[in-house]
């Protein structure tokens, strides 16, 4: 294919804005998707960037033809319309490759992708969740990017991304996928409401270093006897975690999955407060009462969700504001999980070099640029697109979850490793539900779940 230098500008022409990554139980909007180091705020010239990652444009090939490339993913209506933004401003920077977006159905996406693959059906570049992503690379279904990244045509270099973000889909043979960007999680109160109710600041509390389990605990008694819930407590193992790695606990030992005693106070913590009211487990509520919706009609004082919910609320009117999780100890900043989503492409892909074209294009410098804008759905997983986030000013506090991104952890990393392997999920979190819904003691259900990772463990051997 014939070469030119691509209109970096013409990246600056997209103003919709960018979109979660991952999906949540227990919440009606689509949800998702982290830095190690890059909770800064540096000036970043975006149209300078843009042009430093720009490859030489792919032209049309001697044939005079255009390749055509299928991406597919799965979203809300919200997100739906920023991917098609992305593949538009794509589309209009080169001219050899024309890419068309198929969306998906929800229900059933990640079961339908896996028979996809297998068959040799799916789309040239397909998103793909967390929870399945190491399934899909030990199955060989996924293609490596490294090379390609390495040459002059990707968008995207490996140093672009910190290693945080690439953890999850790196093996020492090679890289099978990109974040297309990162939700870290945080939680969501609305301090109008808080005020109304003569609730302590929580913004306040952080800044002291009294942001603990204790005051946590004043503030959800206080909702509670106001006929609020404290807390909607997310049905998934990941929002666990938060509370276990927030008081200083594990819950893998290498490849084995033993909840130390923090950890276990961390699970008595949670299920304690469920079985008492002030929380409500996320898997318990009514079908279409997701807890975005607990926590727009005001039923529940704290949700915990990445960015995607913040577009939603802001256009809608509804008071909130970003805390991190509190820790036992009032401690800043405890780890929680970055959601991460992740574009990856089909290793039976007709055109692999020009769907790796447009995935580089997509998760790096470009395409966050044109879909990180104002106020958005998700935070940028490129080390320099901090300031495009920083400007939207929504809410109060979004310095927390730029700086929650720099602590956090991922799913599929040493630190939480349930994702590796394929099954244990669902397996273990069906385990937890005895304790959450049934209120069966906790370090019998804690003996129980070690017991079924292990197996799972074993099957995935």
């Amino acid at each position: 294919m014939k070469k030119r230098n691509i209109i970096a500008a013409s990246v600056l022409t997209v103003t919709m804005l960018m979109t979660a990554c991952g999906s949540n139980a227990g919440s009606t909007a689509a949800e998702s998707n982290e830095s190690k180091s890059g909770a800064g705020t540096e000036n970043t010239d975006t149209s300078t960037a843009e042009a430093d990652n720009a490859p030489a444009e792919e032209g049309n090939s001697t044939s005079g033809e255009v390749v055509e490339i299928v991406y597919t993913a799965r979203g809300n209506a919200d997100e739906i319309k920023v991917y098609q933004q992305a593949v538009d401003a794509f589309n209009e920077a080169q001219s050899g490759v024309h890419v068309t977006f198929e969306a998906s159905p929800s229900d059933g996406y990640n079961q339908s992708l896996i028979t996809q693959l297998a068959g040799g059906t799916a789309a040239d570049v397909i998103f793909v969740e967390d929870t399945i992503i190491n399934q899909l690379i030990k199955n060989g279904t996924i293609a490596n990017l490294e090379d390609f990244m390495a040459t002059e045509s990707s968008y995207a270099k490996i140093e672009d991304f910190d290693e945080t973000v690439l953890n999850a889909t790196r093996t020492e043979d090679g890289i099978w996928g990109l974040s297309v960007d990162c939700n870290p999680m945080v939680l969501y109160y609305s301090p109008a409401m808080f005020e109304e109710l003569n609730i302590e600041d929580p913004q306040e509390l952080f800044a002291n270093g009294e942001w603990s389990w204790d005051k946590f605990d004043e503030i959800c008694t206080t909702l509670k006897e106001n006929g609020k819930y404290g807390m909607v407590q997310g049905g998934d193992n990941i929002r666990l975690y938060n509370w276990v790695f927030g008081n200083g606990g594990s819950v893998w030992d290498g490849d084995t999955y033993k909840f130390d005693d923090k950890a276990r106070e961390a699970f008595h913590y949670v299920c304690d407060r469920i079985q008492d009211g002030r929380f409500v487990y996320g898997g318990t509520l009514p079908d279409g009462q997701g807890e975005d919706a607990m926590f727009m009609s005001k039923q529940a004082g704290f949700i915990a969700a990445g960015r995607w919910l913040t577009k939603t609320f802001h256009d809608e009117g509804i008071d909130f504001d970003y805390i991190p999780y509190p820790s036992k100890s009032g401690e800043q900043y405890s780890p929680a999980q970055i959601c991460l989503g992740f574009l990856c492409v089909n290793a039976k892909s007709e055109h692999l070099e020009e769907a790796m074209q447009f995935l580089t294009y997509y998760c790096g410098t470009p395409g966050q640029a044109a879909r990180i804008t104002g106020v958005g759905t998700s935070v940028p997983s490129v080390k320099t697109l901090d300031d495009m986030l920083i400007e939207s000013e929504v809410p109060a506090h979004l310095d927390h979850i730029l700086k929650v991104r720099a602590t956090g952890w991922a799913s599929g990393t040493d630190v939480a490793k349930d994702t590796m392997f394929a099954g244990f999920a669902d397996a273990t979190k069906s385990v937890f539900e005895e304790a959450y819904v049934n209120g069966a003691d906790p370090d019998e259900v804690i003996e129980k779940v070690e017991a079924k990772a292990a197996e799972v463990v074993a099957e995935n051997q």
